[in-house]
């Protein structure tokens, strides 16, 4: 029996319950209440097993029951799988007969629309007027290899083995539990979660932190309601297990127009692998790609350094291999002299002692024990590819064995490769008994080892500290409201300059002008030379539209300018006014930066910095974050991005001020999380001036939410 997590002790019946019952069990095999009964009895479940089902005497030699009332002890967990509209009602039952875990397979629930998610209301009404706990409803179910517990009504279970793998898409988790079988790949736990109405991924990994089956959580996501929690309970699980997801699907609360390069640039993807980044997450990019990480990291250590050895017994897939390390970031050291000569004391001078080893097409079982075991002692390497191709000399499962043995007392991670599919099954199921992870080709070995070796990067580092708050921006808060009331959605440079500007942020002076006399006398208040930038409603990227002028450096320039430039926009807006232009005082030269930020429906307020100017979206060159961050994790944020590089100081040109643009960013997001009220900030570009000079924001734009 399973052991209470002391953080989620109400999930273990769901997967160690001492007895089940099923309403809804029916008698007739191609039902889903019969496949869910089946499943228990025929794999294997030992505790008591419970049809419920008014209609019917026996299923399966189990006697039937009327009622849940009727269901005798032990029973802890209740699966329900009958009509949507019985449900709420059912669920109210198993509270009263004691029943405090329930799984609701049934769909009908909010996937459907309106009176669906009105019935899933009822639902949750019931269960928490019981004190229950529920996993679904519109999900596949539970399963438990270990003990045999089998609550869906898919048709394989997967073998035992150290992989949980939580999905929010039954479909997907049906296919992937049944792929899993024919792989050879155990699991710990499986769940489908369905419409996620009460229990969470977040509760069951905490849940899974402590337990000692479990050694990788797999995730397969379309959405997480909670962000911020879920990202919370991640960074601190991930620190002993390693977690690695995949996500599909937007995340939009609806369909929004991009108004701003950042948040064209901070789409739902690049704010989900920023966050999961910082939670220390790792991030898979396919299906396959999901559990060819977890299966490296259940199945090994993960690699105390980059350095790789590859052991091969054909020279292409070395290569590929080889190619595949380098470009996720390990790297194919060539070995030491002293390793060089018991190398060739060990294989003789035939084989190819260079990284990669070729150990040549009739390698034997010894010759592969022997080279894996100085590979694996050499202080040469943090970790070990095995490649096997298979053919008439080579024997797959002593392979397999002799790796196992070379491996057995040494701390360094050995991955295996088996090129083939007819030929290698019996040898990938002895690797898989040696939990020794067999990948079908090199770049997912090499792909996976390098995850791993992240993983153990990322939990060796300490997380980053909370930016301190700045103070209750009161003021701002009030006028942002003040705007949003009025109307405003979009806020350009003339209103903007003011909030930025009171809460610290080095903005250019400008002053805003109606006609062109006072553009001349705002100019000779500023000090030329000067802009021309066009304001009219709704006019958010000015210079498409032609509505900037720069380095004006007399009052004849600025009367000619302000001229022009109305006539201009006034005409490609169709005619419609321009309310004047505002005169900023140009700013000393700097290298142009994006600083934006952007309030994500999932993971709250985000920051974003990068290359700026008018193409960014073209250089796509950005970082991004979640809010609030500290002066020296903006730097790293900074550092990040290829225009960070030249923020340094690149083939001469002087270092920039990247201090002033850290304290920036880090100012910027303190400001996203203390004023919620904006929904986009952008501040493009910013000018990072020479190093001690500062930065300074020449263009800015924002857009409100709308009042609540």
């Amino acid at each position: 029996m399973l052991q209470s997590s002391p953080t989620q002790p109400e999930l273990l019946p769901f997967f160690a319950p001492r007895g089940v019952a099923v309403v809804g069990a029916s008698a007739t095999p191609g039902k889903l209440g019969y496949g869910v009964l089946h499943n228990l009895v025929h794999h294997g479940y030992r505790g008591s097993i419970y049809p419920v089902n008014p209609h019917i005497a026996t299923i399966l030699n189990l006697p039937c029951f009327p009622d849940i009332a009727a269901v005798p002890d032990p029973v802890d967990l209740a699966v329900i799988i009958i009509a949507a509209a019985g449900v709420p009602a059912a669920v109210a039952a198993c509270g009263r007969r004691g029943i405090r875990s329930v799984v609701v397979l049934s769909g009908g629930f909010a996937e459907t629309g309106p009176e669906g998610r009105q019935r899933q209301d009822e639902l949750l009404a019931a269960a928490r007027e019981y004190g229950i706990r529920l996993i679904g409803p519109n999900c596949v179910g539970v399963m438990n290899p270990h003990s045999g517990l089998d609550v869906t009504f898919l048709e394989q279970m997967p073998d035992p083995g150290y992989i949980a793998f939580l999905s929010q898409s039954g479909g997907m988790g049906g296919a992937i539990a049944d792929w899993a079988k024919g792989q050879g790949l155990g699991l710990s736990y499986f769940a489908s979660l369905g419409n996620t109405v009460d229990v969470t991924e977040s509760e069951i990994m905490a849940w899974l932190a402590d337990d000692a089956r479990t050694s990788v959580i797999a995730l397969y996501i379309e959405g997480v309601p909670e962000g911020r929690e879920f990202l919370r309970v991640a960074a601190e699980v991930g620190r002993r297990k390693p977690i690695v997801a995949l996500k599909a699907g937007d995340t939009e609360a609806g369909v929004r127009a991009v108004s701003s390069h950042t948040a064209n640039l901070a789409g739902s993807e690049a704010v989900y692998n920023a966050a999961f980044r910082e939670s220390g997450v790792l991030v898979a990019e396919t299906i396959e790609d999901l559990f060819d990480i977890a299966m490296g990291l259940a199945y090994q250590p993960p690699p105390g350094g980059p350095r790789v050895a590859v052991l091969s017994n054909a020279g292409g897939p070395a290569v590929v291999a080889a190619d595949a390390l380098a470009r996720h970031g390990m790297i194919v050291a060539q070995p030491e002299e002293s390793l060089l000569q018991a190398l060739r004391a060990a294989l003789g001078p035939a084989p190819q002692l260079t990284n990669p080893f070729d150990l040549l097409g009739a390698a034997s079982t010894a010759e592969y024990e022997a080279a894996a075991r100085l590979l694996l002692a050499s202080p040469c390497y943090d970790a070990v590819l095995v490649i096997l191709v298979p053919n008439t000399a080579i024997d797959l499962v002593g392979v397999a064995d002799g790796l196992a043995r070379a491996a057995a007392d040494q701390p360094k991670p050995v991955y295996t490769c088996l090129m083939g599919e007819i030929s290698i099954a019996a040898g990938r199921q002895r690797l898989h008994h040696h939990r020794l992870p067999p990948y079908p080709f090199p770049e997912g070995a090499a792909a996976s080892m390098a995850k791993a070796w992240r993983w153990q990067c990322c939990r060796q580092m300490e997380p980053p500290g909370p930016a301190l708050p700045a103070g209750e921006p009161t003021p701002l808060r009030a006028e942002l409201r003040r705007l949003a009331a009025a109307g405003r959605r979009a806020l350009g440079e003339a209103d903007l300059y003011p909030l930025l500007g009171a809460w610290g942020l080095p903005v250019a002076p400008a002053l805003p002008a109606a006609s062109a006399a006072e553009a001349v006398a705002q100019a000779g208040k500023l000090g030329f030379p000067v802009a021309l930038k066009a304001m009219a409603p709704e006019l958010v990227h000015k210079s498409d539209a032609g509505g900037v002028l720069l380095g004006l450096q007399s009052e004849a320039e600025v009367v000619d300018g302000y001229t022009r430039l109305v006539a201009r926009v006034q005409a490609g807006r169709g005619g419609l006014p321009v309310d004047g232009v505002l005169v900023q005082r140009m700013a000393s030269p700097g290298i142009e930066v994006l600083v934006g930020m952007r309030q994500d429906p999932t993971f709250g307020p985000t920051v974003a910095v990068g290359s700026g100017g008018v193409y960014v979206e073209l250089i796509a060159d950005v970082a991004l974050a979640l809010a609030p961050l500290t002066p020296e994790w903006a730097q790293a944020l900074v550092e990040e991005t290829r225009i960070g590089r030249l923020l340094r100081g690149a083939r001469g040109r002087p270092p920039a001020d990247l201090a002033a643009l850290a304290a920036l960013v880090s100012r910027l997001s303190i400001l996203a999380v203390e004023l919620p009220e904006l929904a986009e900030l952008e501040c493009n570009p910013v000018l990072v001036h020479p190093a001690g000079n500062g930065v300074t924001i020449v263009d800015a734009r924002a857009i409100l939410r709308p009042p609540a």
